[in-house]
């Protein structure tokens, strides 16, 4: 004989389990943060130019009259652009829905936009010091020039975090290459490691109104320090040698290129699905690439 549920005594029978009814996203990078500090592009097909350019020639001075005149050779540059392709499907059924008691489409969304403009500011971090294809077809790689757009780790001190003597010399480099960091700022990006660093230094050797005000607000990003655009970011590489590898740019520096239409998200029914779930799913079509490799440098700190 069937037996019905067992009795429960006492007032614990009368308990009850309440759900939250509000859906929100944990701490995490919502927006990109180095888009707008590239040159913006658009493109078709499986590959594109960014520009051509003709590097810098020299005017021969005249000291005589009628002699021939004698060509000079520019040199030109044709950067290469390429997709990558990024997406992600979230699904939600109905049953779910009764079991939560809320419904996360709205925040599934925004959940997945997040996640591919994180994307973003990884390719373009990616590309700051990656092999770049030039020439009239893209088969000439060019490798990034250490020699010449890097900063040791031990400028400022031996095997040292990021430093006053750094930002220095990195804005001796830009100004060596004949760029103007007055009509074109440099945006450096950095670890919060490496704010720390900025941070402590400045505590200890300045007292003007902006080191006070960075130090009052806990943050040197915004605070145009040394003329910087300044950038905190979790997606930082390291080297060979676990050297944290900041990269410095100017807007020319750098291209970021949309293919049809870069980031897009939808929210449809599956109705190949049992029960008809709502699937939200987004994509994003992008690449990035040095622009102008006379505009991006790198500073090497260790984190240690």
């Amino acid at each position: 004989m069937a037996q019905g549920p067992a009795a429960t005594s006492g007032s614990n029978a009368f308990y009850t389990q309440q759900y939250a009814t509000a859906v929100e996203l944990l701490a995490q990078q919502l927006v990109p943060k180095l888009v707008s500090a590239c040159t913006p592009m658009t493109a078709v097909g499986k590959a594109a130019t960014v520009v051509d350019q003709i590097d810098a020639i020299e005017a021969d001075e005249r000291t005589t009259l009628y002699d021939p005149i004698v060509f000079g050779t520019p040199v030109h540059n044709r950067p290469w652009v390429y997709p990558r392709f990024f997406d992600k499907a979230l699904p939600f059924d109905s049953i779910e829905q009764m079991q939560m008691s809320a419904n996360p489409q709205s925040q599934y969304v925004q959940a997945l936009v997040a996640a591919i403009n994180r994307k973003q500011d990884a390719e373009i971090i990616r590309a700051f010091f990656a092999s770049r294809n030039m020439g009239e077809n893209g088969t000439t790689a060019d490798t990034f020039d250490t020699a010449t757009y890097q900063v040791g780790v031990s400028v400022g001190g031996t095997t040292s975090g990021l430093n006053v003597e750094k930002l220095q010399a990195v804005l001796e480099i830009a100004r060596s290459k004949e760029v103007d960091t007055m009509a074109e700022p440099l945006t450096i990006v950095i670890s919060p490691k490496q704010e720390r660093n900025m941070l402590n230094e400045i505590e200890a050797t300045s007292s003007d109104f902006t080191a006070k005000m960075m130090l009052d607000r806990g943050t040197i990003s915004g605070s145009g320090f040394m003329g910087f655009n300044w950038v905190i970011s979790n997606f930082l590489t390291v080297d060979g040698s676990s050297y944290r590898q900041v990269p410095v740019f100017a807007r020319g520096g750098m291209a970021f290129c949309t293919w049809d239409g870069g980031l897009k998200t939808t929210v449809s029914q599956r109705e190949d699905l049992r029960g008809r779930p709502w699937q939200a799913y987004a994509e994003g079509n992008f690449g990035a690439v040095r622009r102008d490799a006379k505009k991006v440098y790198q500073i090497l700190c260790s984190e240690a």
